[in-house]
C-alpha cells in the first residue's frame, strides 16, 4: 500500500507539471526581439569612441556610427545619453532619415564636448515610420571623464557671537573646514570668508535673520567684534548670491569647466555683503560663485539655515570647486 501511495503521488505531480508546461507561452527575449537593427561604431579619428574611452574635462569626442536595418525602413535615428536626468550638453539627438536611400543604412558623426565627470554612456537606435522603436543592436559606447572637480557636502558655518570667541564662523572653501576666531590668526592663509547675521528689519519678519558673508580681506572689517587686522589676508573673490539654484548645483554643474564657465559669467567683485532682506543673502537654495587666490573657480550652495540641538544657529553649505 505504501509503494502504491507514493507511486500515485509521483504520477499526479508529473501530470501537473506536464499540464503547466503545455499551457506556458514562450515570450521572446527583449534583447533578441529587435535583431533586425545592427549598430557599428567606427574608429575614424583619434577622437572617436568605439566602446570605452577615457578623456579629460572639456575634451572633444566623436561618436562615428552606422546603423542598419535589413527589413524595415528607418525614419529617424536617435543618439541618447543614458541615465542622466539633467546635465549640460544633450540627453537625446533625433535625426530624421529624409533620404530614402539611407533608410536601411544610415551613418553620421556626433561631436561632443565632454563636460560631465564620470561615465557617460550612449546608445544609437532607430524609429520606424510610426515612431515605434526598432532596436539599438544591443550596443553602447561609454566615455569616462576623469575627475575635474571636488565636492564637499554639508559643512556647518556657525553665526558668530559678540562675546564668545570659540564659535566656528570662518570657513575654508578648499579644505571644507571651519575655524573659530581664536583659531583664525594661525589659519588665516586657509580662510576664505566669515559670516555674520542681523535681524531682517522688515515688518512681519520676526525671527528672520539676514546672513551676510565677507572675505577676511574686506576693508573695513564688516564684523567689528572680531579684530582681524593682524591676520594674513586671503584674497578670495565672490559673486552676489544667485537664488533658487539647487537643481543646477546638483545636476548641471558637474565638471570643472562648467563651474568655471558659470563663475566667469558672474561679477566676482564682492568682498563683503550687507543685504536688506534675508532672501537676498545666505538663504536656502542660493549659491555664491568664487575664485580663489590660486585661480580656482567654484560655487557653494546654501542647503539650510537652522540651529543645532543646543540652539546655536548655523548655515549649512555644500561646495564644488575645480581640481
Amino acid at each position: 500500500m505504501t509503494i502504491m501511495k507514493y507511486a500515485l503521488k509521483f504520477l499526479i505531480f508529473t501530470l501537473a507539471g506536464l499540464t503547466i508546461a503545455s499551457c506556458k507561452k514562450t515570450s521572446e527575449n527583449v534583447f533578441t526581439m529587435y535583431d533586425d537593427v545592427q549598430v557599428q561604431f567606427h574608429n575614424n579619428s583619434p577622437l572617436s569612441a568605439i566602446d570605452y574611452k577615457l578623456v579629460n574635462d572639456g575634451d572633444s569626442v566623436y561618436i562615428d556610427y552606422t546603423i542598419t536595418s535589413s527589413e524595415e525602413e528607418m525614419y529617424s535615428v536617435v543618439v541618447e545619453r543614458l541615465g542622466v536626468a539633467s546635465t549640460t550638453g544633450f540627453e537625446r539627438i533625433s535625426t530624421p532619415v529624409d533620404n530614402v536611400d539611407e533608410r536601411h543604412s544610415f551613418s553620421r558623426t556626433v561631436k561632443l564636448k565632454m563636460q560631465r565627470d564620470g561615465k557617460n554612456t550612449f546608445r544609437v537606435y532607430a524609429v520606424n515610420a510610426k515612431g515605434i522603436y526598432m532596436g539599438d543592436g544591443n550596443k553602447k559606447v561609454t566615455i569616462e571623464v576623469a575627475p575635474s572637480h571636488t565636492v564637499l557636502s554639508n559643512r556647518r558655518i556657525f553665526a558668530p557671537d559678540t562675546v564668545r570667541k570659540d564659535v566656528p564662523s570662518f570657513f575654508s572653501l578648499m579644505e571644507g573646514e571651519t575655524f573659530t576666531y581664536d583659531q583664525g590668526k594661525a589659519n588665516a592663509a586657509k580662510i576664505d570668508f566669515g559670516i555674520r547675521r542681523r535681524p531682517d528689519p522688515r515688518t512681519g519678519q520676526a525671527n528672520q535673520w539676514i546672513y551676510d558673508y565677507y572675505s577676511i580681506s574686506a576693508n573695513p572689517n564688516p564684523y567689528e567684534p572680531y579684530d582681524i587686522s593682524t591676520w594674513e589676508k586671503r584674497q578670495t573673490k565672490f559673486s552676489k548670491p544667485v537664488i533658487n539654484q539647487t537643481n543646477n548645483f546638483l545636476y548641471s554643474w558637474v565638471s570643472g569647466s562648467v563651474i568655471e564657465e558659470q563663475a566667469k559669467s558672474k561679477n566676482l567683485d564682492v568682498v563683503s555683503t550687507s543685504f536688506n532682506t534675508w532672501q537676498e543673502g545666505l538663504a536656502p537654495g542660493n549659491v555664491v560663485f568664487f575664485q580663489t587666490p590660486e585661480g580656482k573657480y567654484g560655487v557653494f550652495l546654501v542647503t539650510a539655515v537652522t540651529a543645532d540641538l543646543q540652539g546655536n544657529p548655523f548655515v549649512n553649505v555644500s561646495v564644488k570647486y575645480q581640481n
